[in-house]
């Protein structure tokens, strides 16, 4: 369906993104890309898939398929035949597999109950630190 192949310039090397259907087996680290479940076309990147998000004249930008989930904020930018990486940092592991429902919803509980926990114990620390000396 994308018959066409973009060059990469990531830094000094150069890479080929190619169609994932002909490329047979890609290599994991090379981007190339993928067409969703849902019939968008993504780029996957380091086992990393990033959905279109920007279109502007000949430029594209893409974001990590997790922006809406977790607020992931890796990019990336195509323009023309090349493909640059304008943020490479995800804060989240690579998925797998589908979540199951109502798993991030727990998720966001335990880490609110963590942060609250820790709150709790940080006035209590910091009091007994500040707290002067008494001596007699």
């Amino acid at each position: 369906k994308f018959d066409y192949q973009i060059s990469v310039d990531v830094g000094e090397a150069t890479m080929q993104l190619a169609n994932a259907s002909s490329a047979g087996v890609v290599n994991s680290n090379s981007p190339f890309f993928i067409v969703s479940k849902y019939g968008t076309k993504q780029i996957m990147l380091k086992q990393h898939t990033f959905n279109r998000h920007i279109c502007r004249d000949d430029v594209t930008y893409w974001r990590c398929s997790q922006f809406a989930v977790l607020r992931c904020r890796a990019r990336l930018k195509t323009k023309l035949d090349t493909l640059t990486i304008l943020n490479s940092e995800h804060n989240h592991e690579v998925i797998t597999k589908a979540r199951k429902y109502g798993s991030l919803k727990r998720q966001r509980a335990e880490a609110e109950a963590a942060a609250r926990a820790e709150r709790r114990q940080d006035p209590l620390e910091t009091a007994a630190t500040s707290a002067p000396a008494t001596t007699t």
